[in-house]
């Protein structure tokens, strides 16, 4: 009886592991200098970018359970297995037109500054690799948006990506929640 070649599992599982760590290895040498990423989402007509770092998650907009007595830039909370997290209506917070939309196109939730919050956004983009030196001052025609919840911008083909200073946007009072209600 003729014994049929077999297969080594242990040395093709290693040769895997190889393959994929080399692939790893390979990519950070290819990078030029330390990059950022930043979430892309649009709001209206402009693109904006928060620390890819901050976010924990994107996704459809569940319902949204409407809260009384609430600042007008919580849209109203939802639950997030379990947490209750309240929905931020950037519009509101950056001075931006009001939207129309009921419900948000995607909701990005991100952490900073101790809060947990859910962003409505009307559409993610994506995650974008940003080379420090490409970040750029807030043009003066910005001026609508608060400069303290402003990284700076970044050019992207024709358009510009606003990066936002989430830390800092976050830890302002109105995002502080009074749980006493006083």
């Amino acid at each position: 009886m003729k014994e049929s070649p077999a297969y080594d599992i242990q040395r093709v599982l290693q040769e895997m592991r190889d393959e994929y760590w080399h692939s790893l290895e390979a990519a950070e040498t290819e990078e030029t200098g330390e990059l950022s990423e930043y979430l892309v989402f649009r709001l209206g007509d402009e693109r904006f970018g928060v620390a890819a770092g901050l976010t924990r998650q994107v996704l459809r907009s569940p319902r949204l359970v409407r809260v009384p007595q609430v600042p007008g830039h919580i849209r109203g909370v939802i639950n997030l297995r379990g947490q209750i997290v309240a929905v931020t209506d950037l519009r509101q917070a950056l001075g931006l037109a009001p939207d129309t939309a009921v419900d948000p196109g995607r909701l990005v939730v991100v952490e900073a500054a101790g809060v947990t919050t859910a962003l409505a956004t009307e559409g993610v983009e994506g995650i974008r690799a940003v080379p420090p030196e490409d970040i750029e001052p807030l043009a003066e025609g910005l001026t609508h948006l608060p400069r303290e919840a402003v990284a700076g911008q970044v050019a992207d083909g024709d358009e510009l990506v606003i990066l936002l200073n989430l830390p800092a946007l976050l830890a302002q009072e109105r995002f502080t929640v009074d749980q006493k209600g006083e």
